[in-house]
């Protein structure tokens, strides 16, 4: 137990840390997005990168354990997307409702939390996992769009979904990670130590930009449906991962276990992205994001005391 608490007490006082920087003007909000932006495009890629070359990825790809994942993380969504129909919500809605649901934060928790608890081994599961889960929820949720506009084409949204899928800093990472790895670049020592001391800054930064990015205030309202996602996003999820690769053989169990603290994550960042892009329940997701982003300090805890 001392072991998890070493690991969490640490890394969600970061994010605490951000909330009083904001609470207390030292940083304003704005600045705070500023510092997120250079957390999310310029820290956790390195991070992302030297992790996965270290855990040499080019001999250890799943695809047994990809699929398992995604049927999970496929039935959470689209549960929730009917859940929505109890709250009357529009079409969109349901699919940024069920976003909240079934994508965690990868970047500003997963990463940095994963590497730390599992070492680089736990790199190339969430890389996997990372990958499959955005290209999955990225292209439902476009198709929803395409399905209330009828002007859009196939070719749109193929742009569209490439677009997003490699717009993503930490996809670009992951993607070089395994060319390199695949193909045995060796990188210039000089080069490689300066990916290292980048990424060994990520860890904090993200975390503390994650902190002055939380909205308290936006927690009340709407409490019903944010406490659904909450129950769903940290309960239900990571249950749900457990059972499907309770049974399984032959896959790593750092892999397993790495998968189920991904599921266990709070709503990612990105999802309140998305909700603003298309101008709706973007409310609801902040409220979301802040609201399992404190409550995952217990239930992420929980988590790393079962498997750990």
């Amino acid at each position: 137990m001392l072991d998890v608490l070493n690991l969490t007490i640490p890394m969600f006082s970061l994010i605490g840390i951000g909330l009083i920087l904001k609470k207390t003007n030292f940083i304003t909000e704005e600045n705070g997005k500023i510092l997120s932006k250079f957390a999310f495009y310029i820290l956790l890629p390195p991070l992302m990168f030297s992790s996965i070359l270290a855990g040499n990825a080019s001999n250890s790809l799943s695809l047994n354990f990809v699929v398992r994942y995604e049927i999970v993380t496929i039935f959470i969504f689209f549960i929730t997307f009917l859940l929505g129909s109890l709250f009357n919500l529009r079409v969109m809605e349901k699919g940024i409702f069920g976003l909240n649901a079934a994508y965690p934060n990868y970047g500003y928790i997963g990463v940095p939390l994963c590497i730390l608890a599992f070492g680089i081994e736990a790199a190339v599961p969430l890389a996997l996992i990372l990958l499959a889960d955005t290209f999955v929820l990225l292209s439902t949720l476009i198709l929803y769009s395409i399905a209330q506009n009828k002007h859009t084409n196939l070719q749109l949204l193929g742009r569209e979904i490439l677009a997003r899928f490699f717009y993503n800093p930490l996809m670009l990472s992951v993607i070089f990670a395994f060319f390199f790895s695949f193909l045995k670049i060796d990188i210039y020592t000089p080069i490689d130590t300066t990916i290292s001391l980048i990424a060994s800054s990520a860890t904090a930064v993200a975390l503390i930009a994650l902190g002055i990015s939380l909205n308290i205030k936006s927690v009340s309202e709407k409490k019903t449906i944010i406490l659904l996602i909450t129950v769903i996003k940290l309960m239900l999820h990571p249950i749900l991962i457990f059972f499907i690769f309770f049974y399984s053989e032959n896959i790593n169990p750092i892999w397993v276990k790495t998968a189920i603290v991904c599921a266990s994550l709070p709503v990612a960042a990105n999802v309140f992205v998305l909700a603003s892009y298309y101008k709706t329940f973007s409310n609801e997701s902040a409220a979301a994001i802040t609201l399992t982003t404190i409550f995952s300090s217990i239930t992420v805890t929980i988590t790393l005391l079962q498997i750990l």
